[in-house]
């Protein structure tokens, strides 16, 4: 359904109160962005991901940042950035990132990224990684903006759910 990608990402943040104390988080949310075609649920679990991610590999540097943005692109899509000042990433690790059980980390399943990039891809749109300056990594992800037709397809459900006073069971 059409959401509103900066709640998205701040519903995501979220889950790591209390978490961060030792991490500048900053965040450039451009206001007045498009909706974007979007399980709320599915989409803040990708993102916790990359976030959790970004978390662990700045354990050990001196500057910790986490930089979180959006921005539109053009009149179709929105763009999020999710970038750290951690260990960074290599070539190597750029090419095997988004693979089931590949992990750089001492915990974990090395699952939280491949399941990111399939909920990223399940919204039709795309994720990339690549290296951060001054260091660190940089997660880009593009999501298209909903239509009005998007829009209207939640209108039946709403009429229907009013129209029947039981909750949209017929």
């Amino acid at each position: 359904r059409p959401a509103d990608l900066n709640t998205i990402a701040e519903n995501a943040l979220a889950l790591f109160a209390g978490r961060m104390q030792k991490i500048t988080v900053v965040t450039s949310m451009t206001a007045g962005l498009p909706l974007v075609l979007a399980d709320p649920e599915a989409l803040k679990r990708a993102l916790g991901n990359l976030i959790d991610n970004a978390v662990e590999a700045m354990q050990h540097s001196f500057l910790r940042e986490l930089r979180i943005g959006t921005a539109q692109l053009g009149n179709e899509m929105i763009e999020l950035t999710i970038a750290d000042t951690g260990t960074g990433l290599t070539d190597e690790m750029r090419e095997r990132l988004f693979l089931p059980y590949f992990s750089t980390k001492q915990r974990g399943t090395g699952l939280g990224l491949a399941i990111a990039a399939k909920i990223i891809q399940e919204h039709q749109g795309t994720i990339r990684a690549e290296k951060n300056f001054p260091a660190g990594a940089k997660f880009t992800i593009e999501l298209k903006v909903a239509t009005a037709a998007d829009n209207d397809l939640e209108l039946p459900n709403a009429t229907t759910t009013a129209a029947n006073g039981n909750g949209g069971t017929a």
